[in-house]
């Protein structure tokens, strides 16, 4: 069970990288002091938008951008109407997920039998995003958010965003910034998943992702090391999950695909009441 468990941890750590990739772009985005439940439909729609591309310019690269446009697309129907209109950040992400997940199972239904989807999806090698998504991003926000300017302010908006109205800078573009910043995570995340982990895309094929990266930011208590540490016990679940179905040991395979979503709401149930979120969160 023991080498079993070992085994199965470098194929977690690839299938968590891009939970890891929307943990990053959410905690962004609450430190700038809004709630962005719509993460799973911008995960969903960049799947979506980068099957197509990739399958229909056979090209990797333009499959990559067109995911990020896709999560792009929907951060800025999510930013326009929590930003701009100061709608309930908590109504605008629920329906927009549910927004995402009618729009691109219509999508593709109607492209299923088309000359787009019959054609191969190029593949992708994931020795790239793996250590860009565990190493190299998280050293770069790191620095953004805790050592510049920007950071400073982009963490007041979450704070006390009067202060950042009090020395002449706009909270709104700030708040925008931090959903650009999330929408080309969340782009890479959803790219990654349909490219490199699946052969294409499927409907809901995010899996509640999203909102597994929302209860891993509040794990990690909205900073990067907490933030590594939540998705590294979903890997590690998702490892054991993945050396039980090797074992054969009967259980039911629809209790082990539970696994990792059970091991995080346990913990989430366990820190219940003992974390401090941004003050100005949702507001």
């Amino acid at each position: 069970m023991t080498s079993q468990l070992l085994a199965a941890i470098p194929l977690a750590i690839v299938a968590s990288t891009p939970l890891l990739l929307a943990v990053l772009g959410e905690l962004v985005v609450e430190r700038a002091g809004m709630i962005n439940l719509g993460i799973e439909g911008m995960m969903l729609t960049a799947a979506m938008t980068a099957v197509v591309a990739a399958q229909w310019t056979h090209s990797i690269t333009i499959g990559f951008l067109a995911g990020i446009a896709g999560a792009a697309a929907i951060g800025a129907l999510f930013g326009l109407f929590a930003i701009r209109f100061a709608v309930d950040q908590i109504v605008t992400g629920t329906a927009i997920v549910l927004l995402a997940q009618g729009l691109t199972g219509v999508v593709y239904r109607q492209l299923q039998q088309s000359a787009i989807f019959l054609q191969p999806v190029p593949r992708f090698d994931t020795d790239v995003v793996v250590p860009l998504a565990w190493i190299v991003i998280p050293i770069v926000l790191a620095f953004l958010l805790w050592r510049t300017r920007f950071g400073l302010r982009l963490r007041a908006c979450g704070e006390l965003p009067a202060a950042v109205t009090a020395v002449g800078a706009s909270v709104a573009m700030h708040r925008w910034i931090a959903l650009a910043i999330e929408s080309v995570l969340t782009g890479i995340a959803g790219a990654y998943l349909a490219l490199a982990l699946s052969s294409g895309f499927a409907e809901n094929m995010t899996s509640g992702r999203g909102f597994i990266a929302l209860s891993i930011v509040i794990f990690g208590r909205w900073k990067l090391k907490g933030a590594l540490l939540g998705t590294a016990v979903f890997g590690i679940a998702a490892a054991a999950q993945y050396s039980l179905q090797a074992s054969g040991r009967g259980i039911p395979f629809h209790l082990l695909l539970a696994m990792p979503y059970v091991v995080t709401l346990l913990i989430l149930c366990g820190i219940a009441g003992r974390v401090r979120a941004p003050e100005s969160l949702g507001r």
